[in-house]
């Protein structure tokens, strides 16, 4: 520990990288922390020349993140949490009782926002998503598959985050059981795992899952993805709405042909 500040980067490029990375650009970041887009990208080009290597594509309209990059992230993000944690204990905010971490985030209570399962036993990840999500969505969070089968017997979602290592039941198991129950269903399941094996994902998806996202995380691309799989269902069910309305009118047509038909008969026969 002797020599920390010739290896620890400058904590002001660690928050702009942070900030970047989690929201998808330099200008939101620099919205965020209240600075220019130019001071953002300065300080991460200082953390790149610590560093040794590139974390982030970019010119003069965009910045994409790199493997690299990606990888740093994984390890900041949450030890940037545990920090902000801490120091809410020390100022009296939050009761730690001798924990790094808080076991979950706080539930939001923004009703007018998607609401998001997120399954994890690990609760730096789910802070992890917490802090990528919240902004976005209403978050509710689980460390354990029976809890959030539990949850779900009675509460509806517009989708689940699922780990898939966890233990009693593991991502698998409770994706499986979803799916063999009719009112959940048709709910997305995002995997989110830091496993990378084709075999797993292959069977994520044939029990029904509709996607498959490795960590690091990407926070633009999982944002997408999030997205994407919501309107998706939205759309199904106005389609299903629609297709089920005009089946009802149909039936009532047929119906009123039918009764017309007898009283028809009825005045013939007279």
């Amino acid at each position: 520990m002797k020599h920390l500040k010739r290896y620890l980067p400058p904590l002001t490029s660690i928050v702009a990288f942070e900030a970047a990375a989690r929201l998808g650009s330099f200008t939101a970041a620099a919205e965020e922390l209240n600075v220019s887009r130019e001071a953002v990208s300065r300080q991460i080009r200082a953390l790149e020349s610590h560093l040794g290597i590139k974390l982030f594509d970019r010119d003069a309209n965009r910045a994409v993140m790199l493997h690299q990059g990606t990888k740093f992230f994984g390890t900041v993000s949450p030890n940037l949490w545990a920090i902000a944690t801490a120091a809410q204990g020390i100022a009296g905010e939050i009761l730690v009782e001798n924990k790094p971490l808080l076991d979950t985030p706080p539930v939001d209570d923004n009703d007018d926002l998607p609401v998001l399962l997120i399954v994890d036993d690990t609760p730096e990840n789910i802070h992890h998503l917490h802090g990528l999500l919240s902004d976005s969505y209403r978050i509710i969070p689980y460390t354990a598959g029976r809890d959030a089968l539990s949850y779900l017997s009675g509460a509806t979602v517009d989708l689940i985050l699922l780990d898939i290592r966890m233990p009693d039941l593991d991502g698998f198991d409770v994706c499986e059981r979803i799916k063999a129950t009719a009112s959940l269903a048709d709910i997305p399941v995002i995997f989110v795992t830091s496993i990378d094996d084709p075999a797993d994902e292959t069977r994520g998806l044939e029990l029904g899952a509709c996607d498959f996202v490795s960590r690091p995380i990407v926070p633009a691309v999982l944002r997408a993805r999030i997205r994407n799989h919501i309107e998706f269902r939205k759309a199904q069910t106005a389609l299903e709405n629609l297709l089920s309305r005009r089946a009802d009118r149909l039936q009532l047509a047929e119906d009123t042909l039918s009764q017309f038909a007898v009283e028809i008969g009825k005045f013939q026969s007279s």
